[in-house]
């Protein structure tokens, strides 16, 4: 039994700061480490507990600080600080099964005037399902989302799996949506046609944005930004510099950090530095004309999810790096340090590993990293140490 699972049955009030060591991992190939942290800089990091939660899966904050998550199975929940995590009512009821549920879930970037929330959500049964976009006000005490409306689905299939359904807003106000290609429909990730193994962009509203790549439907469906992806975990833009970074799943090995562009193809499952869990080959290809390269990419697999860049000066000598979560795989189970030095990946470096599989992450108005902990059931404030 983890350390986890033994704090976990005495309940939250025995978590207080849990001082985590940090170890570098075995994936391969892969950047160097970054370089020894300078006087000052943080060297490590601890957990402290936040709330509990059942398979918490998506993270927003409010301005004010307050929190908005979702659970897999349970819906939207809402915690402030001194606080109890309570149901936010409204949303439908989901499709819940295998890794269907009540998944990403985004903030409007005008939530200050308008109170608006978005949330990704598998909807359907077993024998036609898919990511559903909604979007609905919170209410003035965050008891509930008011006028929920659908704004988006993506094509159905007969699986549970690979849902993709991170949600993130752009500079100019559309919001980018991640869709898996259902595992078993890998080849339509090749295809524009249709939105297995895509990132997808809407307008708040769920119209098309004039300027997609595929908006006249000629060679794509028009909401498709980007395809061949596979699982698409982790959405982060950055605002600064126009750029949208995604994480994916590979599979066994192979997994992913892109910037995403327009009607750019990501490959899948024609190139890919993995293999099917089985041991047996895909495809022996890692590279082809008109397919898109990875910044970075994890053999063995992290399975990553969860992605944000610390923008605050609560970490020195992290300010400008991207951090994901791992959730399993035999690179373990951690939080990733990405080191970017002028837009490119200088080094990797994983923090926590072996110590809980990370589903989320985010940044706080308060400018701490806070982790959903897929397993555990909790959520983190990530600390640092010098």
């Amino acid at each position: 039994m983890s350390v986890f699972s033994r704090l976990a049955a005495l309940g939250p009030l025995a978590m207080g700061p849990l001082a985590l060591i940090l170890s570098a991992c075995g994936e391969a190939p892969a950047p160097a480490a970054p370089e020894a942290a300078a006087p000052g800089a943080v060297t490590g990091v601890s957990l402290e507990l936040v709330t509990s939660a059942e398979q918490p899966w998506g993270m927003a904050f409010l301005p004010d600080g307050g929190l908005l998550f979702t659970e897999k199975e349970g819906g939207l929940k809402f915690f402030a600080a001194g606080g109890t995590a309570a149901p936010v009512s409204g949303l439908p009821e989901a499709y819940i099964a295998g890794q269907a549920g009540y998944l990403g879930l985004a903030l409007d970037p005008a939530f200050e005037s308008n109170r608006m929330v978005y949330v990704a959500l598998s909807t359907g049964d077993d024998a036609a399902n898919s990511t559903a976009v909604f979007r609905g006000r919170l209410s003035e005490d965050n008891t509930a989302l008011e006028n929920p409306e659908q704004i988006f689905k993506a094509d159905d299939r007969d699986t549970a799996y690979h849902y993709g359904a991170r949600l993130v807003f752009g500079g100019d106000g559309t919001l980018f949506v991640s869709l898996g290609e259902g595992f078993k429909y890998m080849a339509d990730a090749q295809n524009p046609k249709n939105t297995h193994g895509t990132i997808v962009r809407i307008n708040s509203d769920g119209s098309i944005p004039a300027d997609n790549p595929f908006a006249d439907g000629a060679n794509g469906m028009p909401e498709v930004w980007s395809y061949g992806h596979r699982n698409v975990q982790g959405l982060y833009f950055d605002a600064a510099t126009d750029t949208l970074w995604a994480t994916e799943h590979g599979p066994r090995g192979g997994d992913e950090l892109n910037i995403v562009k327009p009607g750019v193809n990501y490959g899948w499952p024609v190139i890919t530095y993995g293999v099917n869990y089985d041991g047996t080959v895909i495809t022996k290809e890692t590279e082809a004309e008109g397919m898109a390269q990875p910044e970075t990419y994890w053999v063995p697999s992290i399975a990553p999810a969860g992605l944000t860049m610390v923008t605050s000066d609560k970490y020195p000598g992290w300010e400008g790096d991207l951090f994901s979560g791992g959730m399993n795989g035999p690179a373990g189970l951690v939080l990733v340090r990405i080191d970017l030095e002028d837009g490119k990946v200088a080094g990797k470096e994983n923090l926590l590993k072996d110590e809980m599989s990370i589903r989320d992450v985010a940044l706080a108005p308060d400018g701490y990293l806070y982790v959903a902990n897929k397993d555990f059931d909790g959520i983190f404030r990530v600390v640092p140490q010098f």
